[in-house]
């Protein structure tokens, strides 16, 4: 209970965030949003797998092997976006002023590595909820704790 009131407070935070520095600045909110998204999967991730440890349940080798992989894509993802390239607050002649360097093949930029990253870190983290009850297979349904 108490993860789940400390995750109403940090959504909460959010939209006060949102409220008060991105709504008078007319700011991002698409990107805003979308962090929204992002930070709420991995929160309920996280949630997940804590009330599986603390209910005694296992987690097996490959959900483990798919967190360690999405907590490395989903790290490298969010150095890409916080460091933007784009902004869709401005014009796009204005935006073109934030594009940097390609740096992936002398072709992609952040705003693509991002794209290629954050898309991984998706395909993982649900790679993870797909495979993280895998031990519970061959447990008989009355026996298995519902948090």
């Amino acid at each position: 209970m108490v993860l789940l009131i400390l995750f109403n407070i940090i959504n909460w935070i959010m939209a006060a965030f949102g409220i008060v520095k991105l709504a008078p600045e007319g700011g991002d909110f698409a990107s805003f949003l979308l962090g929204v998204f992002i930070i709420n999967l991995l929160l309920y991730t996280s949630f997940y797998i804590l009330m599986k440890l603390r209910y005694g349940e296992k987690i097996t080798k490959q959900p483990a092997v798919y967190i360690l992989l999405s907590w490395v894509s989903w790290g490298g993802a969010m150095y890409f976006f916080l460091n933007k390239s784009t902004s869709w607050v401005l014009s796009p002649a204005a935006s073109r002023h934030l594009n940097s360097e390609c740096k992936l093949f002398h072709f992609y930029d952040n705003h693509d590595i991002w794209h290629f990253l954050s898309a991984t870190s998706l395909f993982l983290s649900f790679m993870i909820l797909l495979t993280l009850d895998d031990d519970l297979a061959e447990k008989p349904r009355e026996r298995i704790p519902v948090f």
